[in-house]
């Protein structure tokens, strides 16, 4: 009986005290906890996202913008809980808040962030997002994962009719490749600087495009390669999928599925 109140006193506590961010460790990451621990129900897996990574791969020491979103339609209260780790369960890499209103960082190993009171929403039918940004670990970090944990409340006053998801990423640290052989047979070939136009000839899918990401993980322009002899090659022309003029900056190619068919460019206007 003591042990039941107890539970329930410290469920109460948290629902009207945690809007302002939950306790450390409830990203469901192993060994951890998840906003299941005092919020019944539960969601489907498609029901939240981070979005701003360029899929499966990270590059070390960059600054990556994010965004967490979470939907639940009918429920007006939101919260989560966030952290990356490497393959040793220590944090990776620098997680960054840039709303402060919204959102706030503890810095308890291996580091959370999370939502404030603000940061709830109250009131407010979702889909529901927070932004913030993540620099990349140092090279060499290798893999990282992220683990998150959103809960999306009907705001009753109680702990039913909550609805809970958790979720996770694995990025792999990308081997950015210069001009020459890389992996296997691989190859590729193009001037590093290059001014106001991109020309890379490699071995590669013809049935596969060439995507150009900024170095934000934003998808810049996707391109068709064309046949080069026993390679093929593609050109841009420096301009994003509108048609706009991009500025002269770091680069990426993504010339296939592989972590190592990433080739860096410097664009110079």
């Amino acid at each position: 009986m003591t042990r039941s109140l107890l539970a329930l006193l410290v469920c109460v506590a948290i629902l009207h005290g945690y809007s302002s961010g939950p306790p450390d460790g409830k990203t469901g990451r192993p060994g951890e906890g998840t906003c299941l621990d005092c919020h019944s129900g539960a969601g489907p897996a498609d029901s939240t996202d981070l979005d701003g990574l360029v899929g499966g791969w990270y590059q070390s020491d960059s600054l990556y913008p994010l965004t967490l979103s979470v939907r639940y339609a009918g429920q007006l209260r939101w919260g989560f809980e966030l952290t990356v780790v490497d393959d040793s369960g220590n944090g990776a890499g620098q997680l960054i808040v840039t709303d402060s209103t919204n959102t706030q960082y503890s810095p308890a190993a291996p580091g959370y962030l999370k939502q404030t009171s603000a940061g709830t929403f109250r009131g407010t039918s979702g889909p529901t997002s927070w932004t913030f940004s993540w620099r990349a670990p140092a090279a060499g970090t290798g893999p990282v994962r992220f683990y998150w944990c959103t809960n999306a409340a009907d705001n009753n006053g109680s702990t039913s009719g909550d609805k809970t998801c958790r979720d996770s990423l694995v990025l792999a640290e990308t081997g950015v490749a210069e001009p020459g052989t890389v992996t296997g047979r691989r190859f590729w070939r193009y001037a590093n600087p290059t001014r106001d136009r991109v020309v890379i000839s490699y071995q590669g899918s013809a049935g596969t495009p060439a995507r150009i990401y900024a170095s934000s993980g934003r998808l810049v322009r996707s391109l068709t390669p064309e046949p080069d002899g026993e390679l093929l090659r593609v050109v841009w022309d420096g301009r994003d999928a509108k048609g706009q003029i991009v500025p002269g900056a770091t680069y990426f190619v993504r010339l296939g599925e592989g972590i190592d068919r990433v080739a860096r460019v410097e664009l110079v206007r």
